[in-house]
């Protein structure tokens, strides 16, 4: 197979090292792991609230915000077009917490790519940046995108109990859910 390097554009020119974005989509997202002063086993992860405009706080549309608000998610959104991931955090921090938060570490990066359509002949390709925001408040903050948000200790709960593969991104970052503990 000739490789696609991820020189995209609208229509693929080969000669030039141009190909197309993959047929079945490419996700660009930012992730915020808050985690409470001496407490690294913790992360902050909440109950969407299917009646906030999650749309526009984390690109979520109709089709799945309800099955998103059953389970754990973390602060996240995709970038919005030409934002950088560490101004999509900010941004996450402040819609969705009510937080403002300045300098960030370095992003723990994550690349995803997986079948969606299987007659589609492509992947669909998810790129992650994430953000492990360590000494943070004992109490969560409380903001009205989200019907429970609070900090929980990730290797008690069950792959299940996460949507969105939220489970991947605390494995990325050291925290592995209950099934793959010591």
């Amino acid at each position: 197979m000739t490789r696609r390097f991820t020189r995209l554009g609208q229509e693929a020119d080969p000669g030039r090292l141009v190909f197309q974005v993959p047929s079945e989509g490419l996700c660009l997202s930012t992730f915020l792991v808050l985690r409470p002063r001496g407490h690294p086993d913790r992360a902050l992860l909440g109950h969407i609230d299917p009646k906030a405009p999650w749309g526009e706080l984390g690109a979520a549309d109709a089709g799945r915000i309800g099955p998103w608000s059953k389970g754990w998610m973390l602060p996240s959104s995709q970038l919005i077009f030409y934002e950088t991931p560490a101004d999509a955090a900010r941004r996450i921090a402040r819609e969705q917490l009510g937080l403002s938060i300045g300098d960030l570490p370095t992003a723990a990066l994550m690349s995803d790519a997986y079948e969606r359509n299987a007659s589609a002949g492509d992947k669909h390709w998810d790129i992650g940046f994430v953000y492990v925001l360590d000494g943070q408040p004992e109490a969560p903050p409380r903001h009205s995108a989200w019907t429970d948000l609070r900090y929980i200790e990730v290797a008690r709960e069950p792959p299940t109990a996460f949507v969105r593969y939220q489970e991947d991104v605390l494995r990325l970052v050291g925290m592995p859910c209950a099934t793959e503990s010591k």
